[in-house]
């Protein structure tokens, strides 16, 4: 679990998941491979960059594969945010034998490990990251957003993937399992804010997840 109690002040911490890709459209299991926003995910990516655009977003973090970098890219342009950083803790998950399949060729291709991914999810799949890796990483990853926040940033913007968003999330609640899965969907925002204050001398301690998978409607 990780521990919040050590910053002193108040954060915001963002979470975007990339606007809808041409993967996403052809319900491709995209993985680390390239696949580039659609008409619908750039328009989903103005959007998240109008709403962010009130948010004081000092700092936005991306995975370095194009649809979250472009998405990054984006979001910035829309709300005038000076700064993008690329971080390979951002991408997506290794997604092992079942990168780049449609998920309907799947039952047939690999009959055996599609039952057990039913109930297992990706700890079932050859070559795919475990649970415990992606918690190994995204905790490296807050521990970098821990650093950030000491060094006076207060309100940071990461965008990413589905699969990495779950191990951001569990990392903060202990939680070592795929299943549930937490859905979200393109362009989906999650937010986790941090309170560590002083009131009436008295030391007030508050981190909450705020959003989880917030939709904006596009226009």
């Amino acid at each position: 679990m990780i521990d919040f109690r050590e910053l002193q002040g108040k954060g915001n911490f963002y979470f975007l998941r990339h606007g809808e890709s041409s993967g996403n459209i052809d319900r491709i299991i995209q993985g680390r491979r390239e696949y580039p926003l659609s008409e619908t995910g750039i328009k989903q990516a103005e959007e998240a960059g109008k709403w962010f655009a009130a948010k004081g977003i000092e700092l936005i973090l991306t995975s370095p594969l194009s649809r979250a970098k472009a998405t990054a890219e984006i979001v910035a342009a829309e709300a005038e945010i000076a700064k993008i950083e690329l971080c390979d803790q951002l991408t997506e998950l290794d997604t092992g034998i079942f990168t780049g399949l449609m998920w309907r060729d799947i039952p047939d291709k690999h009959p055996e490990q599609w039952s057990l991914f039913q109930k297992e999810s990706w700890e079932s799949v050859p070559q795919a990251e475990t649970m415990a890796d992606l918690l190994e990483r995204t905790a490296a990853f807050w521990q970098f957003l821990k650093s950030l926040h000491r060094r006076g940033r207060r309100n940071i913007l990461s965008v990413t993937h589905s699969g990495t968003l779950q191990g951001i999330i569990k990392s903060t609640l202990n939680y070592r399992e795929w299943m549930p899965l937490i859905p979200i969907a393109n362009c989906g925002i999650c937010h986790f804010s941090l309170d560590n204050t002083r009131n009436n001398h008295q030391s007030v301690y508050n981190c909450q997840w705020e959003m989880l998978n917030y939709q904006l409607l596009i226009s």
